[in-house]
């Protein structure tokens, strides 16, 4: 299971609620009122997961991978053009390409903090 901190989620052992305040090692730490307490993350159910609104930030950072994906695509099918590739190749060069960078920048800067437990 996928949690991040401030998900909403529920103990099994006494049906407490409590947001994510926290993992350790096979642990997670549940915020119950004003109290954390460790709870086993065997006993741990997900009720309600925590969405942060997108920031403009995110937003033109987006926009900058695309931009910077196409580019590279564009490079990629003009240097197999010239090498004398087929109108299919070409194409998924770079299409291949403009996906791969703009997937990669996406995981690398914008990643999810979500962690397995």
């Amino acid at each position: 299971m996928l949690l991040a901190i401030g998900d909403v989620v529920r103990d099994r052992q006494d049906d407490a609620l409590g947001t994510v305040a926290g993992m350790a090692s096979g642990v997670v730490l549940l915020r119950l009122n004003d109290a954390v307490r460790p709870v086993p993350s065997a006993n741990v159910e997900m009720v309600a997961r925590a969405v942060k609104p997108r920031t403009p930030t995110a937003d033109v950072a987006n926009l900058c991978f695309v931009a910077l994906g196409l580019i590279v695509g564009v490079v990629m099918g003009t240097a197999i053009a010239q090498l004398g590739g087929g109108a299919f190749l070409i194409s998924s060069v770079t299409f291949t390409s403009t996906v791969t960078v703009i997937g990669a920048l996406s995981g690398l800067i914008l990643r999810p903090r979500r962690l397995r437990v």
